[in-house]
């Protein structure tokens, strides 16, 4: 039986490998999420190997100025990303809960605080949780940037 290429951690994992991996339609999502992270924050993928358990194996981490943008773990037929948003933050994504799918805010809501954060671990698994992702990055930056919380307009 041939070992698993994102849990195999003596295998050196290429970013391009990662598009014989996904199958579709989740490969174009995350051809997709990684254009938009590429362009919108001009920053390049860096792979990693997590020995997390509870999410372990190869996967591709995005940093803006030092700081962690989002994380995302390749499966076969979806991926996850992980977003960490600060605690202050999760009054104002509550506001916007009608713009989301329902499975994001279930994730939003039950996600344990840890460290004055809420560390969200998303399946991305349609178009309509790709485009939450999205402006849940766009919101979590701006709102680094600015520190001035507003109520922000879901992009999707």
């Amino acid at each position: 039986m041939d070992k698993d290429l994102i849990l195999d951690a003596s295998h050196e994992l290429a970013y391009e490998e990662i598009f014989s991996y996904i199958n579709e339609p989740a490969l174009t999502w995350w051809k997709s999420i990684n254009t938009f992270i590429q362009q919108k924050y001009q920053v390049s993928p860096k792979i990693s190997y997590s020995k997390c358990m509870a999410q372990q194996g190869w996967n591709v981490k995005y940093q803006k100025s030092g700081k962690s943008l989002c994380t995302l773990y390749p499966e076969k037929e979806s991926f996850i990303i992980l977003i960490v948003i600060k605690l202050e933050l999760m009054d104002f994504i509550e506001s916007m809960a009608d713009s989301y799918d329902p499975a994001v805010m279930e994730i939003v809501r039950t996600a344990r605080p840890f460290n004055g954060t809420k560390w969200l671990m998303i399946p991305v698994e349609s178009e309509a949780i790709l485009k939450n992702v999205q402006n849940l990055l766009v919101f979590k930056h701006e709102m680094s940037t600015t520190q001035k919380p507003t109520k922000h307009k879901n992009r999707g």
